[in-house]
Formats: structure tokens, sequence, C-alpha cells
């Protein structure tokens, strides 16, 4: 009986963890910024909070345009303020993925979903694996 508990603690500790990969405060802010710079705050917070279970940079592609760049500093500070209190709040009760449907129209994956919230003019949707 050791030797069994001796094998799987060998296995637990050599095993490599996944983890998710931490998002750095100033790409973060970039992307909150790119993506609900016109939101206020609580549109940014609702932003950080599906980043943050997205665990992920991947599917935010705004953070690249040049527009970006050009926003006052008052919108980044309220970034990574935003950013912070997405770390303890949950108003779009688990979303990993959002869009504007009145802008863009209904995305594909939708029917992946169920939607979670809706804030101003985002739309927030959490996906659901089939069973």
């Amino acid at each position: 009986m050791a030797r069994k508990w001796f094998y799987f603690l060998i296995l637990f500790l050599f095993i490599p963890k996944v983890y998710a990969q931490a998002i750095p405060e100033d790409v973060a802010a970039r992307i909150i910024v790119s993506e609900a710079a016109d939101q206020g705050l609580k549109g940014m917070v609702c932003v950080g909070e599906v980043l943050r279970h997205r665990a992920g940079t991947k599917g935010f592609y705004g953070y690249r345009s040049n527009h970006t760049d050009h926003q006052p500093r008052s919108v980044w500070e309220m970034a990574d303020r935003a950013w912070e209190i997405s770390a303890s709040t949950n108003y779009t009760k688990g979303a990993d993925h959002f869009e504007n449907i009145r802008r863009f129209g209904t995305p594909w994956w939708v029917r992946y979903c169920v939607k979670t919230y809706e804030y101003k003019d985002h739309v927030f949707f959490k996906e659901v694996r089939p069973s």
C-alpha cells in the first residue's frame, strides 16, 4: 500500500501542471481599451471578466488596432482600474465571449453559447459544451 502512495506522489510531483497564461496588465488594459473604450467603467469591467474567463488573449483582435493608441489618458486609467476590479466581480456570470450584435450582427459561434448578460452595446455569452 505504501508503494502505491509513493508512485502517486512521484507522478503528482513530476507531471507538468497546466496553468492559464498570466495576462500582463498592460496587455489587459490595451484589450479593454480596444474593446470597450466607450462603454464606461462597468462595461470595461465586463470585458475584463471575459478576458479573465478565457485566461488568454486569443480572439481579441481589436487591441492590435491603431485607434487604441489615440485614446485619452483617462480611458487608459479607467481600463487599468477595470482590470483590477474584474478580478472580484461576476457581472457577466462566467461569460467567455461577447459581441456588439447591434453593430456587427449575430456571430456564428452564438449557437454554442448561452446569453448571460447584456450591458450597453455588448451582449455576453458563455460557451456550453455538449454533454
